[in-house]
């Protein structure tokens, strides 16, 4: 496949939601991405850019960056902006319109704004506080990027809509029904930019597209309005778009995007991708390319997603430098148009990996895994920090799920005590090595993060993933002494009595 058909466009996309690096870490990362082959990054800043004016008056945004432990003042906002352009890298922001906008519609501010009163994730297309909201989020973010070329204006994932009694009235009264009032909402959004920005190119999710008919969409003139950008992060097993789709695109819209995604796709709670399944999503796409190819028209390129979090509420899963060989192996591949060995090879040796014991594993190994002494890319400590608490935390499932644990040193057995001494002593020596292993492990992790990350991420981390298997290891290290301690002379009273 030529690198027409696969367009000139490869961003890396950054999702601020969750985990926002410090710059320190933007300062050796868009180098190195441009690097190895990106031209741009998607940048989806939520509540971590610095909004002013209305919003800060009207106590919103900016005050739920500051609660959130890591905004970015407006002097880091632009430097990360000076740094992508500096090596090259266009940007383009995305801000959301209509779906997960929680980061907004949790505050009190705007709550009037939600479609249903206790969900904050979707606006109410037919509140009339709704679009002065819109207009100045998109407002500030356009202002703020002065040498953009396009806005993602998101707009995907709007689970709950047409649900509150105005837009009940809408939907029933129009003959297109929740179609209309998604569409109306959307073209009204991309009309205000076209209107005041008309050099700008609008990019739109395209999953909410997927299921309205070719002649609504047709009637609503998207195709003169916005570009789709077609998402699809499955893996070779489960991958389908298919021509249906790419065929009523082409009868819409000139320009097209594809995005696939290098982390945050697999499971809510991943703490390190899965390259093979990433690798598959590539390949899939780059099979789907070239068998559509007559119907794709003018492919805009490509964009990385690395999800950072589900949605605003949710869990950390895979951090940023954790993914950094997973989006070095898909961008080989696309780049070299399939996955080979000598792709993971190549791959390999420019992160680092030269131990013969240490090697860039795609399937999720068997662990524990011997890890490597040293790697070359921004972040590899902490990278070797989360692979370093896979196998503790595997080593901590292998004693806890044991048969020697389920069998003398169960939870009835501490609260009746009744244990036999020589497995318990047998068990404690385990139990404090492990202790030991994890609390090492904390510190490593904090001492590393806090180089790249904020307070808040650091806590969030340590006290989702570590401190729960760190307190179960001493509750259980306690009652290990505290049966060696008292058990025999209880027993041994029983057995007088």
């Amino acid at each position: 496949m030529d690198s027409l058909t696969l367009g000139s466009h490869r961003l890396v996309h950054l999702d601020l939601k969750g985990a926002p690096p410090k710059i320190a870490f933007f300062e050796k990362f868009l180098p190195f991405i441009k690097d190895i082959g990106a031209t741009g990054i998607l940048i989806e800043w939520e509540d971590t850019f610095p909004y002013t004016r209305e919003l800060i008056q009207a106590g919103g945004l900016s005050n739920s960056a500051q609660a959130c432990g890591a905004p970015y003042s407006i002097e880091e906002a632009k430097q990360l902006i000076c740094i992508a352009e500096d090596c090259g890298l266009s940007v383009i922001p995305l801000v959301q319109t209509f779906g997960h906008m929680e980061f907004a519609l949790k505050h009190d501010q705007w709550q009037g704004l939600r479609e249903v009163e206790s969900y904050p994730s979707s606006m109410c297309p037919s509140n009339a506080g709704t679009m002065p909201l819109i207009r100045s989020l998109i407002k500030q973010i356009i202002s703020f990027h002065s040498n953009i070329q396009y806005i993602h204006i998101g707009a995907d994932e709007v689970w709950h809509m047409g649900m509150c009694p105005s837009c009940i009235r809408r939907v029933q009264s129009n003959k297109y029904g929740k179609a209309s009032l998604y569409l109306d909402h959307i073209t009204e959004v991309a009309q205000y930019i076209k209107d005041n920005y008309p050099n700008l190119r609008i990019i739109i999710w395209d999953d909410m597209l997927r299921n309205i008919d070719l002649n609504i969409l047709q009637e609503y003139y998207v195709g003169n309005l916005v570009e789709p950008m077609v998402w699809h992060y499955n893996n070779a097993d489960s991958f389908q778009l298919g021509s249906g789709l790419w065929e009523k695109y082409s009868n819409i819209f000139t320009n097209v995007w594809g995005a696939t995604a290098f982390k945050g796709a697999t499971s809510s709670c991943q703490i390190l991708p899965v390259n093979k399944y990433h690798v598959s999503n590539h390949e899939s796409w780059l099979l789907e390319m070239g068998a559509h190819a007559s119907k794709i028209g003018n492919f805009r390129g490509i964009v990385f997603t690395g999800w950072s979090r589900y949605d605003h509420y949710a869990t950390l899963c895979e951090l940023l430098p954790c993914a950094i060989p997973t989006l070095c192996l898909c961008m080989k591949t696309w780049l070299t148009g399939e996955y080979n060995h000598q792709v993971h090879s190549s791959v390999s040796k420019m992160l680092g990996y030269t131990d013969v014991d240490s090697i860039l594993h795609m399937d999720t190994p068997i662990r524990p895994i011997p890890l490597a002494p040293q790697l070359s890319f921004p972040g590899w400590h902490i990278f070797l920090g989360f692979e370093w608490f896979a196998n503790t935390k595997a080593k901590y499932k292998s004693i806890i799920d044991s048969d020697q644990m389920q069998t003398w040193f169960n939870q009835w057995q501490v609260l009746s005590n009744y244990t036999n001494p020589m497995q318990i002593e047998s068990i404690l020596p385990v139990l404090t090595s492990l202790l030991m292993e994890i609390t090492s492990l904390e510190g490593y992790l904090k001492t590393n993060l806090e180089q790249y990350f904020y307070p808040h991420t650091i806590d969030e981390l340590i006290g989702t993933l570590v401190a729960p298997i760190k307190q179960h290891l001493r509750q259980l290290k306690g009652e290990c002494e505290t049966q060696i301690t008292n058990g025999c002379r209880v027993r041994g009273q029983k057995k007088l009595l």
